[in-house]
């Protein structure tokens, strides 16, 4: 179940239930973790794809997010329409923590939306598992 869950993430899906930014807060409160938030552009970013399929993927690091993390893709699709629930947190998200558009980034904070890390597409391998181990909140 938890690995169907995350790749319906990995596609584009909202968490069920999640349809606002006090929503994710509450569920990371609810569940004592952290909170996870990829930005991609599943459609028009190849980048995206390449640190989706090298990085998050992994089963290490699945893991990892499945267990220390809630963990939620905001996708910025160009040609596939998403719900408009789904547009307006992805857009309240990349206003907190994504102001500069950067894609791929997965953005890690604290159910305050305090900024504890951010990964980026090139970082190594070991430097995404140490940001990812020293920041999850449930191991």
């Amino acid at each position: 179940m938890k690995t169907l869950l995350f790749v319906l993430l990995l596609m584009g899906a909202s968490l069920p239930g999640v349809e606002s930014l006090e929503g994710l807060r509450n569920d990371a409160r609810q569940h004592e973790k952290n909170i996870a938030v990829y930005f991609s552009g599943s459609d028009w970013c190849t980048n995206c794809h390449r640190f989706r399929r090298n990085v998050l993927e992994q089963d290490t690091i699945k893991s990892l997010l499945d267990n220390g993390y809630v963990y939620y893709v905001a996708d910025f699709p160009q040609r596939k329409k998403l719900d408009k629930e789904t547009v307006s947190l992805n857009e309240a998200l990349a206003e907190k923590l994504n102001p500069d558009g950067v894609f791929p980034v997965l953005v890690l904070t604290d159910s305050d939306w305090n900024i504890k890390a951010r990964i980026y597409n090139g970082n190594a391998l070991e430097t995404i598992m140490h940001k990812l181990k020293s920041n999850a909140t449930a191991q």
